[in-house]
């Protein structure tokens, strides 16, 4: 193949896989007559040539990462056929026909009228979305499907062979972020057990990401004081703090901690969570501005009051303890 095909196969590519389907522009290199005509064409071009076709091909199966079997029916599925290309047997082939018109329209009819745009101009193409796979979706919503049909086993072993073909590629995200995505899913769901499973799946896929280190310890210190109550949950603050260190399960932490509980209407293991985290943090006066709250919640005006009152002595500024402290004189 000489420069000047090369140039134009990647060229007409370009317009196609952008979905910019300008018949026009193809009209200018009309297929020779000794060649054979593509047939049943419903969105590209009429006129468009055999070699023109062939390259945008090329185009669609590149972008999905699929051979043309992926929509086109082949000689051993149907061996007596004629011009198999033109069959319309695989509904993949229908879609991709809505999704050039659908990638087409952005292109044309949306992008097109945007007050300003960058040069050259961004048009979406298949790749934008596919990026190598057939089916365009997230690693944590590929992990959930998995979840669905296998549990939490075949889940695991599903990540680690994407990770293994796709690691490197623009095809999925393998930072921290996709596993505690599934992970947080997993959780709303109920499935708490298998929920700490990806999480620690993340810390040992990422050993160097302090974000998966607390969304791991997080997790595990709430189950803790959910499942085995006050001790087991300090026990889980301690253990984790001692794996991963200040710096990952820290005063924050532990009171975020408390306020998951609260929010689950585990108000005294909240109360414990906060007053842990007033013995590991006796000099910060949110700590006790937050174990006052709770208190508060729970109807202990005394106890409140002494907490925020001890909150505003280590942290003269801290207005929420001053507001509360008001709100808790105007209650007989």
């Amino acid at each position: 193949m000489d420069r000047r095909t090369w140039v134009r196969r990647g060229a007409l590519g370009l317009v196609f896989a952008a979905a910019a389907f300008a018949a026009p522009a193809i009209a200018q290199h009309p297929a020779p007559a000794s060649e054979p005509r593509p047939e049943n064409l419903k969105v590209l071009p009429k006129d468009i040539s055999r070699t023109e076709l062939i390259a945008l091909m090329g185009q669609f199966t590149r972008a999905l990462g699929v051979r043309c079997s992926f929509c086109h029916v082949t000689e051993q599925e149907k061996p007596d056929a004629k011009n198999r290309f033109a069959l319309d047997d695989k509904p993949a082939k229908d879609k991709a026909r809505a999704m050039m018109e659908m990638t087409r329209d952005i292109n044309q009819k949306y992008l097109a009228q945007l007050a300003s745009r960058e040069k050259p101009a961004i048009n979406v193409q298949c790749v934008t979305c596919h990026r190598g796979v057939s089916e365009p979706r997230a690693l944590s919503d590929v992990l959930a499907i998995s979840y669905e049909k296998g549990g939490i086993d075949s889940t695991v072993a599903r990540y680690h062979r994407l990770r293994d073909r796709y690691y490197g590629s623009a095809s999925y995200n393998f930072n921290e972020v996709s596993l505690s995505d599934a992970a947080n899913e997993l959780g709303k769901a109920g499935h708490d057990a298998d929920a700490l499973a990806l999480l620690a799946l993340n810390v040992e896929m990422n050993p160097n990401s302090a974000f998966a280190k607390r969304q791991h310890a997080d997790a595990v210190i709430e189950q803790g004081y959910l499942k085995g109550g006050t001790d087991a949950g300090a026990a889980a603050y301690r253990d984790m703090k001692g794996k991963y260190g200040e710096a990952a399960v820290n005063e924050d932490m532990l009171n975020q901690v408390g306020y998951d509980l609260l929010g689950q209407g585990k108000n005294d293991l909240a109360l414990a969570a906060f007053k842990l985290n007033v013995a590991e943090h006796p000099q910060s006066g949110n700590a006790y501005d937050s174990l006052g709250e709770a208190y508060a919640l729970t109807g202990d005006k005394k106890q409140a009051t002494a907490a925020y009152k001890k909150a505003v002595e280590l942290d003269p500024k801290n207005e929420n303890a001053k507001h509360s402290l008001e709100e808790l004189k105007k209650k007989k």
